[in-house]
């Protein structure tokens, strides 16, 4: 059954980049509430409803990455689009391989300037007046620190496992449909900027998070994920740089969590060798995407966007 008739395609397709937004966000709104409604339903099945608080993130997780973020990319897409994949981008590409071998690189290079970010910005301090938005804040932090502790704490290989598929697999794969997929590209449609689509998609996508503590690291991460999707023209490798980028925290927390050298890495302080390193990571990360971009730009968007900056 078409729900959707070729009038009403023909008005959709024809929808401003402006309209697209909203209509994204309103769909994330109804998913969450969706989420807040059938959670309650499906911890009543009884091999869910043991009370486990673990058993309900993993629900949780599940639930909001399906309902309010990769199927709100979707719907939106595929109502204001003739070809919703084609325009995701989430097909086949010949340089698979060689795109893999610069994410995984890129990885690498970067990890030490996001560390920085996020040792940085761990010890930000608010003015005193400000004060009362901090301990919110702070707060807001704790409890979003407690899930983490929560997930964090396996001990057996299958919950390793499982925290891959939901936790890095799941949420990689739903957060770029959403914040590179589609948002980002209805960007590029408003601003005719390429920068400016990478730049505000990765500012929301640090935003919703509604971790301040965590907003400068996200932010970067955010970028280095826009921009690998901008040069390479396929999803697929920002949901695998995403993917390996939590996929290495679930697994160095398994492996070394009771190491005293681990725990001391989230204590680490802001000193000139740091410092240093992080400059060194910054620079290389920057030289490495422009050596990219050489190679690939006559390539980007050259039938659809060949003017945009």
């Amino acid at each position: 059954m078409h729900f959707i008739t070729d009038d009403m395609r023909q008005i959709l397709t024809s929808a401003s980049p402006s309209t697209k937004i909203v209509f994204l966000f309103l769909f994330l709104l109804f998913g969450l509430m969706a989420t807040a409604v059938l959670i309650r339903f499906v911890l009543m099945i009884p091999a869910l409803s043991n009370g486990d608080m673990v058993v309900s993130i993993y629900v949780s997780s599940v639930l909001q990455s399906v309902l309010a973020i990769a199927l709100p990319a979707f719907l939106v897409t595929a109502m204001t689009h003739p070809s919703p994949l084609h325009y995701l981008k989430i097909e086949k590409s010949r340089k698979m391989t060689e795109d893999v071998f610069f994410a995984l690189l890129l990885f690498l290079v970067s990890f030490l300037f996001a560390s920085f970010l996020s040792q940085w910005n761990r010890g930000l301090v608010l003015p005193q007046s400000m004060s009362g938005v901090e301990e919110v804040m702070r707060s807001m932090e704790d409890a979003a620190l407690e899930t983490t502790h929560l997930l964090l704490s396996v001990d057996t290989i299958g919950r390793l496992l499982l925290n891959l598929v939901i936790v890095a697999g799941l949420a990689a794969v739903s957060e770029e449909l959403f914040f590179r997929g589609a948002l980002q590209q209805f960007m590029l449609e408003k601003f005719r900027s390429r920068h400016a689509a990478v730049w505000v998609a990765s500012l929301i996508f640090s935003l919703v998070h509604f971790q301040f503590y965590g907003f400068l690291p996200r932010l970067f991460l955010g970028a280095l994920l826009g921009y690998l999707f901008l040069y390479t023209g396929n999803l697929w490798i920002p949901i695998f740089f995403h993917f390996i980028n939590n996929a290495t925290v679930l697994v160095m927390n398994y492996l070394w969590r009771d190491a005293g050298w681990f725990r001391n890495l989230n204590d680490l302080s802001i000193t000139l060798p740091f410092v240093a390193g992080a400059l060194v990571s910054a620079l290389l990360t920057f030289l490495l995407f422009s050596k990219f971009y050489k190679k690939r730009s006559i390539h980007i968007d050259d039938s659809s966007h060949s003017k945009i900056i």
